[in-house]
């Protein structure tokens, strides 16, 4: 049975949980975030409550009786393809959250919800642009990229280690990603198979200032379906011809 926030909203997002206090509270918390809502409870009802209204955004619970998120995901793909679905999770299922990352979910939330943080992530869904990683251990270079690329009409965001990169790839379905070779808690090599595994077709620029030193991590990447490696200092115009071509 829907749960349905009729006042009118600038978003429709549908929230998929079997957990109806949780879909009570999030309507509200949509509410007065300036959103409209609509719940149910179960995969089936999804997929039929997308056939019949045009909704922004799903938010999906991957753990669900008779229909689990992911399965009902790759059916709301065949629906709507370019309908932006976030998954939610109270559990640590992590073959399904891999699945789902796999399957293209925009992002994954672990209960309780960090509702500013998710309210960012709804924001991105809804924006034109290719939306860009940038990773370097040097916040200089991310800003100064950052600005870059937002001048260019990008989404950006940045990492400052390879932990992080991957985590934010967990949590975001970027187009693509600048990825430093060079990077504490995990190099870039080890970071670069971690977002592939997850993210298997976002498209990797390698970067570094260390080429010499760091050729085998650089050429194994490039054996594993990185687009390039380009060495500091950046050649800018090269590196917006690479984004515009591969988005």
């Amino acid at each position: 049975m829907l749960q349905v926030n009729t006042v009118e909203k600038k978003l429709h997002i549908l929230i998929v949980d079997d957990n109806a206090d949780f879909c009570t509270n999030c309507i509200d918390i949509f509410e007065s975030k300036g959103y409209s809502a609509t719940a149910v409870h179960d995969g089936f009802d999804a997929i039929e409550a997308v056939k019949e209204n045009p909704f922004d955004l799903v938010l999906m619970d991957i753990k669900m009786p008779v229909m689990n998120g992911v399965d009902t995901y790759k059916t709301l793909k065949q629906i709507n393809p370019l309908l932006p679905v976030i998954m939610i999770s109270a559990y640590a299922v992590e073959g399904l959250l891999v699945n789902a990352l796999r399957e293209g979910a925009f992002a994954i939330f672990h209960k309780p919800l960090n509702f500013g943080k998710l309210f960012s992530t709804i924001e991105h869904t809804q924006k034109n642009g290719a939306f860009i990683m940038v990773v370097d251990d040097d916040n200089d270079i991310c800003e100064s990229l950052s600005d870059l690329l937002h001048e260019k009409g990008y989404r950006v965001k940045t990492a400052n280690d390879g932990s992080t990169a991957v985590q934010m790839s967990r949590e975001n379905l970027f187009d693509v990603i600048l990825l430093d070779m060079k990077l504490p808690t995990m190099n870039g090599l080890d970071a670069y198979l971690a977002i592939r595994d997850i993210r298997p077709s976002v498209v990797v620029i390698l970067i570094t200032g260390y080429r010499n030193e760091l050729r085998n991590l650089v050429d194994r990447a490039l054996q594993r379906n990185a687009c390039v490696c380009l060495d500091k200092p950046l050649d800018i115009d090269r590196l917006l011809d690479i984004i515009q071509e591969k988005t």
